[in-house]
């Protein structure tokens, strides 16, 4: 995998109008990007969950202790901020300070290879959760793939897709996409 140039960037003095069109480069690092994934107590049975479902491992994970001055009682043996891999991607997450923060706006995206995978995926990720939208092939304008929306007991949503067999035939060359 190819890694991201991530360059920072700051204003120019003067007003905010004239700054939004020129912007200087102040450095840029060679590292990939991964997602932080924040959770309401509960990250390390959300991570556990996933490794489960995907399959994957735990790469770091580092705890709040009680030597932080203003922090809560009840966040000591949190998770301060675990680093995982799911197959070729690896995340990060951890346990909100406040307990009130959570991912509702973030959507989660897995390509499965079959609908035994799929359907798999769905069900687990459900338990405790809903399915939101049912496994089955998706709009005319991505008709390949059939998808499932799932809400998990953790508050993240799963779109699940696998290949649409209705759209494809096996050659010898391999897979043709039936438009």
């Amino acid at each position: 995998m190819e890694k991201a140039k991530i360059r920072w960037y700051t204003e120019e003095p003067g007003d905010a109008a004239a700054a939004a069109g020129s912007m200087t480069a102040l450095g840029s690092i060679d590292e990939a990007m991964i997602p932080f994934l924040l959770f309401r107590g509960n990250c390390e049975e959300a991570v556990h969950t996933y490794i489960d479902v995907f399959g994957g491992k735990i790469v770091e994970m580092k705890r709040w202790s009680d030597d932080h001055a203003d922090m809560p009682p009840e966040q000591t043996g949190k998770v301060m901020r675990v680093e995982f891999a799911i197959g070729g991607t690896r995340m990060a997450a951890g346990d909100s300070m406040d307990g009130a923060k959570g991912n509702a706006d973030i959507e989660l995206i897995v390509h499965m290879d079959t609908e035994a995978e799929a359907l798999y995926a769905m069900f687990a990720l459900a338990e405790g959760g809903s399915v939101l939208s049912p496994l089955e092939p998706y709009d005319a304008s991505d008709g390949h793939l059939c998808r499932s929306v799932t809400k998990d007991r953790f508050g993240l949503t799963w779109i699940i897709t696998y290949p649409n067999p209705a759209r494809q035939y096996i050659c010898s060359d391999g897979i043709v996409w039936i438009e």
